[in-house]
This record gives structure tokens, C-alpha cells and sequence, in this order.
């Protein structure tokens, strides 16, 4: 896959399926069903991306041939995907079906559209727990102003979680959202479809998609 880099911390995957997919849900005219659908197969080549570092085990298995050494995820490291309520949802059972073995913890966030500042309402990660190995990928589809992302990130290093362990995995990201992140937690990593334009006076990415969520769940 074809990579851009733009920050250090930032892949922008390029490949034309995902461009091709991309046109889709940036179409005002896409229905519900449509937007949907595309957002998954979008979240399908961000997450191969986003996953690309898990760390591997090997162990020694009889094929129908011969016997041989194979890689697999390592069974001692956690992998968990935080949603970002409620958008993150449609990415989350893409990395199931990649990672079946994963953990899905949820995190409720909501954007005050006075102040633009995310307020949590909901959050399922266990406090009881060891995540000093655990690899996360907080799926949120928009990273516009970093708000609510940073808000996740906040939780999870509070919990222990290591930011060199910690990935962002959205679809569209600007300019702001990077340097919000980038700056508050210089070790994470940043996984994007694409990198739009800037934000406007509303804090929506422009050119953008609209509210993913409002599109997807036909709560427009």
C-alpha cells in the first residue's frame, strides 16, 4: 500500500479502492445503507494499516505435509478497540472481523456544539486491569478539532495505557485534529484515509463527509 507521510506520527493510506470508496461517502445524495456500507470497507484498509505493528508469536504446527514454524498474535498482549461513541461503532465490527480475538471497549463522547468540547457520558474501559502491554486503536471516524479523541487518550493513560501503544484510527483527519494530538501525545500513532482541507467555523472538516454519525444512523 502506498503511504503519504505528513507528520511522523501520520499515515495516510493511498490505494485507489479507498479512493474509490471515499467518493461515496463524501456524496451528500448517499443513503444511510450506502454510507454504511462504504465506511466499512473504508475502515477495512485503514485498520489493515493501523494493525500493521501487532507484535507476533511463533510456535510449531503439523499442515497436511510437514511440520512448521508459524507467526500468530501473541496470546500475553491485549488488543483493544475503543469506539468513540457513536460513530466509532461501524468501525469496531470491522476490527472484529480482523481481530476476532479482540477486546471492544466503549467510550462515550458527545461534542457540545456551543463550546465544540467533547463531554464523556459513557465509558466501559475496566479500571481493574493491566494495560501496561495492551495495544489500543481508538476508532473514531472524524478527526476534526481532537477534542473528543483527546479526551479518550486521557482515559486510557490514566489507566496505564503506554501512548507509544496507543493508534488513532479514523477516515478523514485535518490539519487541527493532527496538531492537537500530535502535540498533547507526541508518541501515539495517527492512521487516516485521507487528510482534508481544514476545519470551518462550525468545526466540521471541509471538504469533509457531514456528521458520520447523523449519516449513518439517519439522524439527519
Amino acid at each position: 500500500m502506498k503511504q503519504a507521510k505528513i507528520h511522523p506520527a501520520v499515515t495516510v493510506c493511498d490505494h485507489p479502492l479507498l479512493q474509490h470508496h471515499l467518493s461515496i461517502l463524501r456524496n451528500k445524495h448517499a443513503q444511510s445503507d450506502v454510507f454504511r456500507a462504504t465506511i466499512s470497507r473504508v475502515a477495512q484498509f485503514v485498520l489493515q494499516e493501523a494493525t500493521r505493528h501487532l507484535p507476533l508469536s511463533t510456535h510449531g504446527i503439523e499442515t497436511p505435509l510437514t511440520q512448521t514454524e508459524v507467526n500468530h498474535l501473541s496470546p500475553d498482549i491485549p488488543i483493544i478497540g475503543a469506539p468513540i461513541l457513536r460513530a466509532g461503532l461501524m468501525m469496531s465490527d470491522v476490527m472484529l472481523n480482523l481481530i476476532p480475538t479482540a477486546s471492544i471497549y466503549h467510550i462515550g463522547l458527545y461534542r457540545d456544539e456551543q463550546t465544540f468540547t467533547p463531554v464523556t457520558y459513557y465509558n466501559k474501559l475496566p479500571t481493574k486491569m493491566d494495560y501496561s502491554d495492551a495495544r489500543v486503536f481508538i476508532l473514531d471516524p472524524m478527526l476534526a478539532t481532537g477534542g473528543s479523541i483527546s479526551a479518550a487518550l486521557d482515559i486510557l493513560c490514566q489507566l496505564g495505557v503506554k501512548q507509544n501503544h496507543i493508534t488513532v484510527a479514523c477516515i478523514i483527519a485535518v490539519p487541527e485534529g493532527i496538531r492537537v494530538l500530535t502535540e498533547g501525545y507526541p508518541d501515539i500513532k495517527i492512521v487516516t484515509g485521507a487528510l482534508d482541507e481544514r476545519l470551518n467555523e462550525r468545526a466540521y472538516i471541509v471538504p469533509g463527509l457531514g456528521d458520520a454519525g447523523d449519516r449513518a444512523f439517519g439522524t439527519l
